[in-house]
C-alpha cells in the first residue's frame, strides 16, 4: 500500500511539474502586424489593408516597380486568391517624380492613380477613375540604387460591388529604370 501511495505521489508531482513547463501559445498577429515593416532599403516589400484584411504578396518577386520617362508604376500581386494592386504616378511637367504626396485622380499635367483587381473572372474591377479619394506619398527615391519607397491609401468602388478601403499601404521596392 505504501508503494502504491509513493507511486501516486511521484505521478502527482510529475504532473504538477509538467504543468509549469507548458509554453503559452503565441498570440495571433493582427492584420496590421501581418504587413511588412515600413522600410527604405529596397527590400522588395509591398502590403496594405484591404477593408481591414492584410494584402501582402507571397514572395518578393510578386511586387515590383518600373520608373521610365516620368511614369512610375508600383504593383503587388498574390495568387491564392488572385489579386493585384497597382499604383501609378505620371509627372508630365518635367518628367521627374519627386518626394511628394500625390493626390489620386488629379489630372492637370501630372496625375496619380490606383487600381485593384480581385480576379480575372470577377465583375468587380476597381479601375483608377473609380477612386473616390486617396494619396500616394513617396518617401524615398534613390536614382543610383533604383529604390522607391512610400505609403498609400485610397477608397474605391465598382458598380454592384463593395466599396474598398485601402489603408496602411507601404512599399519599399527596387525599381526597373
Amino acid at each position: 500500500m505504501k508503494t502504491r501511495n509513493f507511486i501516486n505521489l511521484i505521478l502527482l508531482l510529475l504532473l504538477a511539474s509538467c504543468d509549469g513547463c507548458k509554453k503559452d501559445d503565441p498570440k495571433p498577429l493582427t492584420e496590421l502586424e501581418k504587413l511588412p515593416p515600413p522600410t527604405q532599403e529596397g527590400k522588395n516589400t509591398f502590403g496594405c489593408l484591404v477593408n481591414g484584411k492584410a494584402f501582402v504578396p507571397a514572395t518578393s518577386i510578386d511586387a515590383g516597380a518600373v520608373y521610365q520617362l516620368g511614369f512610375l508604376n508600383i504593383y503587388g500581386a498574390r495568387f491564392k486568391p488572385f489579386q493585384t494592386l497597382s499604383l501609378n504616378i505620371y509627372e508630365g511637367n518635367n518628367g521627374t517624380v519627386s518626394l511628394s504626396k500625390y493626390d489620386l485622380n488629379k489630372f492637370p499635367d501630372s496625375y496619380a492613380k490606383a487600381s485593384f483587381q480581385i480576379d480575372e473572372l470577377s465583375s468587380c474591377q476597381y479601375e483608377p477613375q473609380n477612386c473616390i479619394s486617396g494619396t500616394i506619398t513617396l518617401t524615398k527615391i534613390d536614382r543610383i540604387k533604383y529604390i522607391v519607397s512610400g505609403t498609400f491609401d485610397f477608397t474605391t468602388l465598382s458598380k454592384g460591388c463593395d466599396t474598398l478601403k485601402i489603408t496602411n499601404g507601404r512599399f519599399d521596392i527596387r525599381y526597373i529604370p
